[in-house]
């Protein structure tokens, strides 16, 4: 009857993993270790990360294999199989052709830029410019109106009895001097004679759209009595 052996299987573990691991728990540094095996540090370590392309022919790692397994108390067959074998991978994967390479990214790329996904984009463009445009025009809804001031000008100081406010605004805004309705022209433009008290007189303008918020603009006028 045929006897089977089983095998350990290591779990996942490269070669590098097992002798740094073992290397840890016999409290080694990469420079103790390479002291006492009389093996340059630069190879010890590009044995622990895999850099095969690094090292020397395969009787000089070998070689150091052998020892690493007699210092750490690993099985040198199995270190020597792993070799062979991550060795192999690596050079594989290294002579891999430049265009399956490109392939690989166009794949990548085409993966994400594919006609579905275009079309999300493209929907949520459209969505998100819709958006701005009615934030637009709700913003255009609700913004006070702007009004222009021709005259009189700030603060000014007079000895009439009344003065002629004039400027412009948009049509169909609702425009009040001192809460007093004035008439707009087709254009907007405005014309209003105020009478003034003697003293200091404050102009209080409001405009106001349909659904919009007020504008209010202040005039300060003083008039100087007549001696």
């Amino acid at each position: 009857m045929a006897s089977f052996k089983q095998k350990k299987i290591s779990c996942g573990q490269t070669l590098g993993d097992k002798i740094n691991k073992k290397r840890l728990e016999h409290n080694f540094s990469l420079t103790e270790l390479s002291s006492q095996l009389k093996i340059q540090s630069k190879y010890l370590k590009a044995l622990e990360e895999g850099n095969y392309q690094s090292l020397p022919g395969d009787v000089y790692v070998k070689s150091w294999l052998k020892l690493c397994a007699e210092a750490l108390e690993l099985n040198y067959r199995e270190l020597v199989a792993d070799y062979k074998l991550e060795k192999n991978l690596s050079s594989k994967f290294k002579a891999l052709p430049e265009d399956f390479k490109a392939r690989q990214k166009r794949f990548i790329f085409w993966k994400i830029i594919n006609p579905r996904n275009l079309k999300i984009a493209g929907l949520a463009l459209g969505i998100l410019a819709l958006l701005g445009y009615l934030g637009w025009e709700i913003n255009g809804i609700i913004a006070p109106p702007k009004v222009v001031i021709f005259e009189p000008e700030q603060n000014l100081r007079t000895r009439e009895n009344s003065l002629v406010i004039s400027g412009q605004t948009k049509p169909e805004v609702e425009l009040k001097i001192n809460n007093e309705k004035v008439l707009l022209n087709e254009d907007g433009s405005f014309y209003q004679e105020i009478n003034l008290i003697v003293g200091l007189n404050n102009l209080q303008i409001s405009a106001k759209k349909k659904h919009s918020k007020t504008s209010i603009y202040e005039l300060l006028i003083l008039r100087e009595s007549v001696e």
